[in-house]
């Protein structure tokens, strides 16, 4: 009956690590999914930001400057085309008073932050040809639309097509106003988006909006109802999911505070127990552990201890922003390998303050069999699947091998010794 329960702990213990590991898998599966990556056929490259941070306006810049260097002249924002319309006109000018004034109308707003006036700035410098489209509704529509129908007005465009868009342009702001209406706000932006792609005469061009209006989980928004036009020509990515793929590879190199964490974790109670920990008749058992076994341990030992501290995509992938932390859903996994970490130190002090003998060090805890060795060799597994790092995968399994192997024996000899003894 004892063996019965201890078999089925086993089973729950593992299986919880198991189903973890799999609904961290895939909710992160998931969350990609929310993405649609370029390919060979994309020409309406869309971005979605969460406004008003500098990590994203960095790679949003960086991301346009490639699309620059490969000839696109034409991108696309989150603001009215008359906004739009005046950033075009500042781009060519000396003074900075248009884009000065810009920023004064959207004062409040998730625009109104230093970062995005020196993404503006950093286009200006270096991407001097860049045509801005606004392709949302209008915001603003009684300062900077009024503004803008003015200036038409002192230049004689009346007649024009600019004055004809801005005023329609007003009129979305006005209705989306009075309605508060989000899906007629993202209706008016897939029209005035279709609408600019044909005016720039189609071909390749690059967007930046909200990861709201690019988000294909959500049927109603902007980029869902652009994708039943456009088809394979467009992709949208999150500008998040860039973030967390620059922060580390799995094979740069670097430090890891992670590893060093865990390594203090494995090292401390084992110093302890080298001490004064060691259990009854060790020594004479340890002198039958089977040399190849022995060898897998020492590799392991080694291989382990230098990859913990050398791959800084060990460490948890988090974004701390000021409206909260953002991260990957694979984080889970993270978590649960600094639990067994944790469940690591519990069992020793279980087995400090127990007798002390062969059968304390080699028991189970939490129904994880032979504990001491079973905890530490997952938990740096499931670093290694985090990472998606095969040398630290491998060295776990290295390690798994000859740690686990030999406790597994001593556990044996163990059992055969009972046996004897109750004969």
């Amino acid at each position: 009956m004892r063996d019965k329960k201890a078999r089925i702990k086993t089973i729950l213990a593992f299986g919880t690590v198991l189903i973890v590991v799999m609904v961290a898998w895939l909710l992160n599966q998931f969350d990609r999914s929310g993405d649609v990556l370029p390919n060979e056929n994309t020409t309406i490259n869309l971005y979605g930001e969460m406004h008003g941070y500098k990590e994203f306006y960095d790679i949003e810049f960086q991301e346009w400057k490639k699309f620059y260097d490969e000839g696109c002249r034409n991108l696309f924002i989150e603001l009215p085309y008359f906004s739009a319309e005046f950033l075009n006109e500042w781009m060519k000018e000396d003074s900075d008073e248009l884009i000065d004034k810009f920023f004064e109308e959207i004062k409040g707003t998730a625009g109104d932050n230093e970062y995005f006036y020196e993404f503006f700035h950093e286009i200006k410098e270096y991407c001097p040809e860049t045509i801005f489209y606004g392709t949302d509704v209008g915001h603003l529509y009684n300062t900077a639309g009024v503004r803008y129908l003015r200036y038409l007005e002192e230049n004689g465009l009346t007649d024009s097509e600019k004055y004809s868009l801005a005023n329609e342009n007003i009129q979305q702001g006005i209705t989306y106003y009075e309605s508060n209406d989000s899906a007629r706000r993202e209706s008016y932006m897939v029209s005035n988006f279709i609408n600019a792609y044909e005016r720039c005469g189609g071909g390749k061009i690059m967007g930046i909006y909200g990861s709201y209006h690019t988000d294909f989980h959500n049927s109603n928004v902007m980029v869902v109802k652009l994708k039943e036009k456009y088809g394979d020509r467009m992709s949208a990515v999150r500008v998040k999911t860039i973030v967390f793929e620059q922060m580390d590879e799995p094979y740069d190199f670097g430090f890891c505070i992670t590893g060093v964490v865990f390594l203090l974790m494995l090292f401390v109670p084992n110093i302890m127990w080298t001490r004064k920990g060691k259990p009854i008749g060790y020594v004479e058992s340890a002198k039958k552990e089977n040399k190849v076994l022995l060898m897998f341990e020492r590799i392991g030992q080694v291989i382990v201890s230098t990859s913990l501290v050398i791959f800084p995509a060990l460490n948890p992938k988090v974004m701390v922003l000021v409206d909260g932390l953002y991260f990957e859903w694979k984080i889970i996994i993270w978590m649960m390998a600094l639990t067994l970490m944790i469940l690591y130190e519990c069992y020793w002090m279980k087995y400090f303050k127990s007798s002390k003998t062969m059968k304390d060090y080699y028991s189970s805890f939490m129904g994880f069999p032979l504990a001491g060795a079973t905890l530490p060799v997952m938990a740096v597994l499931l670093l290694g699947i985090y990472s998606e790092n095969v040398i630290v995968i491998c060295s776990a399994i290295i390690l798994g091998i000859g740690h686990i192997g030999i406790h597994y024996m001593h556990k044996k000899e163990i059992k055969r010794n009972m046996d004897k003894f109750m004969i």
